[in-house]
């Protein structure tokens, strides 16, 4: 296994979802004479602050700001000046479209005060509504007056931060809310970090970096993703923490960890300081009334009625389970289960390696997406969700257990409506023993997982305990079928 790709999980700020409505500018606005801005600053640093705006108008609403050393100047002169300048060019590809907006200032100068005044401002260059201003100044370079650490340094090798300590506290509560493990740190000082836990049997300091360096790209990734989908304006520094905290890591399996805390800077650089827990262990979780009603033998059949005899296997208890049978074979699905909804995901995945096909020839065995085309969607496309299975309730049926497509809330996603197994050789994915994709059940409306109507199954010469993470193979040999064309999104 490798180190840095099991990282069970890092460090993520809850952001509140921003509702706002768009509203068509234009260029004849109605300016809103009542708009209020407000502005707050933290995180100082010598060179760096963290700038929030806020405003009690629309998204449509816009502004700009100024930043300036100059306190004795009046406002209203700093900002005409500001204005001025702006309209020597495009205004409006200048102003910010924000209700919640935060920034990192940077390239500050150290012990200096500065002054950052924001303000509404029309593409047309009028200043409106009411603006806002806050006074800041700088710490000093290496600490000493105006501030007693040096922090966002960064250093060539990893030194363990004698400022910190970390370590797994179990169940507790954080913000009010209940949760089962809980990783602490108790700082004394304010350089920022992150948290990761990862397995203890692939830790190694030797990788420490790289594991931080491939933290940095996912919380970036991570906030790419939300502030556009919430047009927020977050950055890196909204994630890092830097004093004594606590994070939630509900989504552990069973096994032993050790917790990382990584120090971070704003501008998105591993500085070399870390903290490192003792090992700590994850028991399996009792298997819930709702969880273990999913266990057990039943019959998938598709909106175009076509059945297979399925079993759905004891996994992680309360975390995953193991289909077995889909499409008559006996590879074994992951699914991963949600306690708070009752449903099982099943991802994009790889179910078997090295299978020997009738011809000599070896692939890997994968579970992959069809969409409502037809187009088939490989593990090149990343560990995308397929489908659903989830509880349905409906006034005739009553509580059913069914399949449903994935993605369907989402425009750019493709809307899945069946799952199939595939061998890929070389990135080239084949049908498994036949040339014809008709007999998939499909979940273009639902796919009903109901209880079988005999005790004779399909999958029955291949009886397992139930709980086992072994996959087994088939007793006959496959051949490989038909090339697939492969779809990207």
């Amino acid at each position: 296994m490798n180190f840095l790709k099991n990282i069970a999980m890092m460090a993520m700020v809850a952001f509140a979802a921003i509702a706002f409505t768009a509203c068509e500018n234009n260029g004849n606005e109605v300016l809103n004479k009542k708009l209020t801005l407000s502005v707050d600053v933290d995180n100082v640093t010598a060179t760096t602050a963290k700038i929030k705006v806020t405003h009690n108008g629309r998204t449509a609403d816009s502004w700009y700001y100024v930043l300036t050393t100059d306190l004795s100047t009046k406002e209203d002169a700093l900002i005409s000046e500001a204005v001025a300048d702006l309209k020597k060019g495009d205004i409006a590809s200048h102003l910010i479209f924000n209700k919640n907006y935060t920034e990192i200032l940077t390239n500050l100068s150290p012990k200096t005060t500065y002054k950052f005044i924001a303000f509404g401002l029309s593409e047309e260059g009028t200043v409106y509504g009411e603006r806002a201003s806050v006074r800041f100044t700088t710490l000093a370079q290496n600490g000493g007056e105006g501030g007693d650490d040096v922090v966002d340094e960064v250093y060539d090798t990893m030194l363990v931060n004698p400022s910190w300590s970390i370590a797994y506290t179990g169940a507790g509560t954080i913000n009010g809310e209940e949760y089962d493990h809980i990783v602490s740190v108790n700082s004394s000082d304010t350089n920022p970090y992150t948290i990761a836990v990862v397995y203890a049997s692939e830790y190694d300091s030797s990788l420490l970096r790289t594991l931080g360096e491939q933290l940095v790209e996912s919380m970036n990734e991570y906030l790419d993703s939300y502030n556009s989908s919430y047009g927020t304006s977050y950055v890196l520094n909204d994630m890092l923490r830097r004093s004594s905290s606590a994070e939630a890591f509900d989504n552990l399996y069973p096994g032993y960890y050790v917790a990382v805390a990584m120090g971070i800077t704003a501008k998105g650089e591993v500085s070399g300081l870390y903290a490192v827990s003792q090992t700590f262990h994850i028991e399996e979780e009792t298997p819930t009334s709702l969880y273990s009603a999913w266990i057990g033998d039943w019959v998938l059949t598709g909106d175009n009625n076509v059945s297979n005899d399925i079993i759905i296997a004891r996994n992680v208890a309360n975390k995953s389970v193991t289909l077995y049978g889909l499409q008559g074979l006996s590879f074994g699905i992951v699914g991963e289960y949600s306690t708070d909804r009752n449903d099982i995901i099943f991802y994009a995945q790889t179910v078997y390696s090295n299978y020997q096909f009738s011809d000599g020839s070896t692939a890997n065995i994968v579970l992959v997406g069809v969409d409502k085309e037809g187009e088939t969607y490989g593990l090149e496309n990343g560990n995308y969700g397929i489908a659903i299975a989830g509880v349905m309730e409906s006034e005739s049926t009553g509580s059913q257990r069914a399949l449903v497509r994935y993605g369907v809330n989402d425009i750019e996603y493709p809307k899945f409506v069946a799952m199939m197994l595939a061998a890929d050789i070389g990135g080239k994915l084949y049908t498994l023993g036949t040339d014809s994709l008709e007999k998939l059940p499909s979940f273009n409306a639902a796919a009903f997982i109901s209880a079988p109507t005999s005790t004779t199954s399909s999958v029955a010469p291949m009886r397992f305990s139930l709980g086992t993470k072994a996959l087994i193979k088939p007793s006959v040999t496959l051949r490989l079928g038909k090339e697939l064309e492969l779809a990207k999104f």
